[in-house]
């Protein structure tokens, strides 16, 4: 979808990018995007995965002088690259994908080089029956992944949320709330592209009472780990002060502001977040990054949080506003870049 999205407000037509077209014709409309995308995260996530390939971004980009680059993508063998070659590659311990609660799901996940269970994906309005959330869990679930694109759908819708999260809490899973998406736009678009075809947008930022007495709620029913993830920027700060209001002895960081999502991960958006949980938090406790892409390559985007995450830190060090102190940052830098979402 972001994709899509980039390939559509430079001009390609639909056709081209969700159309009836062939692959090969696609491929090259995405070929003539990318140089264009300079400044987009996407230019940079493409440069990361032409490395991880193997191909050298500049060698490509000056051997066809800004036209059409990448066209040595062709001769790379995809026999070599399995998605099991492909997370182990990428040193992937822990697999989650999202399974909806309304699926054929039957219990059974592929065979990888790194563990794979689901997490239970619902809307804020769906009914998921205790009996569902017990499938769930006997496949080792541990994640239920709630989209609440208007806050005000948390009074509405309060009752099965209820349930659900007691049950997250009684056993020990975490609980993502995805907040503020809009995700109706265009029409024409979306009749065209299908539901998640990369025009959504922001809703105006969150409001903080609505998730507080939803959580406050849950603190009578069960209250479970919980990440707030926002599209809006602007409640960045908003949601790091809310999540400490809402805390348990012997669990750091058990509800905090969740990593930069969809239109926030970009280098702007994700610093933010980093100032935002160094201000209005504790760094140390945060669970770090995540990746809603369907891409396996998105896991360029973990090393691009990591390197942003240590860029960051090293400026602040250069500034002498954190201390030049590897004993005192680097376990900051491993708990941010994989212990904390370990534990989790």
């Amino acid at each position: 979808p972001y994709k899509h999205r980039a390939m559509r407000i430079c001009g390609e037509p639909e056709r081209l990018i969700t159309g009836d077209a062939p692959e090969a014709e696609k491929w090259a409309a995405w070929r003539r995007t990318l140089p264009k995308l300079v400044g987009n995260p996407l230019f940079a996530w493409a440069r990361m995965e032409l490395d991880w390939l193997g191909i050298d971004f500049n060698t490509e980009a000056q051997r066809h002088r800004g036209g059409m680059p990448f066209g040595d993508l062709e001769n790379v063998s995809l026999s070599e690259w399995t998605p099991s070659k492909i997370l182990a590659r990428f040193n992937v311990e822990y697999l989650s994908p999202c399974v909806g609660a309304s699926s054929a799901f039957d219990g059974r996940l592929p065979t990888m080089s790194c563990r794979v269970v689901p997490s239970l994906r619902m809307n804020a309005g769906d009914e998921v029956a205790e009996e569902t959330l017990e499938r769930f869990h006997d496949v080792g679930c541990r994640v239920v992944d709630i989209s609440v694109d208007d806050v005000d759908n948390l009074q509405s819708s309060t009752s099965n949320l209820q349930s659900v999260a007691a049950f997250a809490a009684a056993h020990r899973w975490m609980m993502l709330l995805h907040l503020g998406a809009l995700r109706e736009t265009s029409t024409r678009l979306r009749a065209a592209a299908g539901p998640a075809g990369g025009y959504a947008a922001m809703r105006a930022p969150v409001d903080p009472a609505a998730v507080a007495r939803f959580l406050n709620r849950l603190e009578d029913s069960g209250l479970p780990r919980t990440i707030l993830l926002t599209l809006n920027p602007e409640a960045h700060a908003q949601l790091a002060v809310l999540a400490g209001s809402f805390v348990e002895e012997g669990v750091p960081g058990k509800v905090q502001l969740g990593p930069a999502w969809w239109w926030c991960d970009h280098a702007e958006g994700i610093r933010d977040v980093f100032e935002k949980q160094a201000a209005y938090g504790v760094l140390s406790t945060f669970v770090g990054m995540t990746t809603d892409s369907r891409s396996l390559l998105s896991f360029v985007r973990h090393d691009y949080f990591r390197r942003l995450f240590c860029r960051w830190l090293a400026d602040k060090v250069a500034t002498g506003e954190f201390p030049d102190d590897p004993s005192l940052l680097l376990p900051i830098v491993e708990n941010v870049c994989y212990r904390n979402a370990r534990v989790h």
